[in-house]
């Protein structure tokens, strides 16, 4: 097992993380925000990926004995997400061209599962590395990782259309994440 330990402050004590078990939060996450973007009802997929997020960057933040607050939380989700207009300003076109017969929901549904698992997997790479480095949801800037952030929605898209072929197994999926 690949144990990490980090220091990360609770009451003084540095909490003891276990790698495996946050890449585990992180491609649960991943997978169930991807199946999210499926929906096809507009703008009901937005919803779930956004509470999906939440509730992985509060089980983040509990790996690593970090406090948090619902309200804390959702700051924090609001300014790394609503930061990237690139990447999720077509997410709302592609939620509402799902509610186009046959070929809107087909592409709308395609590009949204995508773009919803890359935005989770990239979510919860900058809040892992963040709580690694012994930051908590005080000190978290959102500005100082906008790049970092953009540069992992994109992998997170190569590692999110992966998950799908019968060729590449759990493992590959898991040690691509393992990579960011």
């Amino acid at each position: 097992m690949n144990e990490a330990v980090n220091a990360v402050a609770d009451a003084g004590e540095a909490k003891p993380v276990n790698s495996s078990e946050v890449e585990l939060i992180i491609n649960k996450h991943v997978i169930a925000a991807s199946g999210v973007g499926l929906v096809p009802v507009p703008l009901i997929d937005l919803v779930g990926v956004g509470a999906i997020q939440l509730r992985m960057i509060r089980k983040l933040a509990d790996a690593y004995g970090v406090d948090h607050s619902d309200s804390r939380v959702r700051s924090v989700l609001m300014a790394l997400v609503g930061g990237s207009v690139p990447a999720f300003g077509a997410l709302p076109l592609f939620s509402l061209a799902q509610s186009l017969p046959v070929v809107g929901w087909t592409v709308g549904a395609s590009a949204a599962s995508i773009l919803s698992g890359a935005s989770t997997y990239a979510v919860g790479h900058i809040m892992r590395r963040h709580f690694e480095a012994g930051g908590n949801f005080e000190d978290f800037k959102a500005s100082e990782v906008r790049e970092s952030f953009d540069n992992l929605v994109e992998k997170g898209k190569s590692v999110v259309k992966n998950v799908g072929r019968k060729s590449r197994s759990k493992a590959d999926f898991e040690a691509g994440a393992a990579e960011a």
